[in-house]
């Protein structure tokens, strides 16, 4: 992992615990539509997928009235990114149909259970526990390529520079040679022949400048 935290470190090491042979661990994991941001920990096993964001958090978690707080200040935002993580790898997994759940993990030498808008707040004392709890839904060999299809970047968005972009632009340059062309038949009809001859010139250049 490339210039993890202390925390990270502890969850990555936590999730060592699980067994090699039917479970998948990735970290720094590329997200999907977000090219400059990565999740730390993406974990495919038996039950689905699971986003893992990690927190080292001083002083009491609680979730009071859907809201998850420490002491007596809101972390809810917390909540908020990895689920949306969490949307966006279940959007690329789409085809799939493989489940993907969003986990908070906090640094501790206690259990930590609790839930907060779908999504798992655990600790790396029970998180592994918890993972290996939950409901089978997947054959190992559906393990191994999801994991082989997570740890592969989802394709961007096309662009000008894609072919889907560059046939946009293509269809847009199309249509202003063509009212330019247009504009030149008109110019035949209402111009002297050296107004013409100027702007068919003109027109060349411009035509030469978009594809040179």
């Amino acid at each position: 992992m490339a210039e993890e935290s202390a925390a990270e470190r502890a969850t990555a090491n936590a999730l060592e615990a699980l067994p090699r042979a039917r479970w998948r661990v990735l970290h720094d994991v590329p997200w999907p539509g977000r090219p400059n941001e990565v999740v730390e920990h993406v974990v495919v096993g038996p039950p689905g997928a699971f986003v893992i964001d990690t927190k080292d958090w001083d002083g009491t978690v609680s979730v009071r009235a859907g809201v998850l707080r420490l002491d007596r200040y809101s972390r809810q935002g917390a909540v908020t990114h990895v689920a949306d993580a969490a949307r966006a790898f279940s959007a690329q997994l789409r085809a799939s149909r493989c489940p993907v759940r969003p986990v908070l993990c906090l640094v501790r030498p206690e259990p930590v259970l609790s839930h907060v808008d779908g999504v798992l707040v655990c600790s790396t004392a029970n998180i592994v526990e918890l993972l290996q709890s939950e409901r089978r839904v997947l054959a190992d060999v559906h393990v191994q390529r999801l994991a082989r299809d997570l740890a592969v970047p989802a394709p961007p968005l096309a662009s000008a520079s894609t072919p889907a972009g560059r046939g946009r632009a293509g269809r847009g340059v199309a249509y202003l040679v063509g009212a330019l062309v247009a504009l030149l038949v008109a110019l035949t009809l209402i111009a002297s022949p050296d107004v013409v001859r100027d702007a068919v010139e003109g027109a060349v250049d411009w035509v030469a400048g978009l594809f040179g």
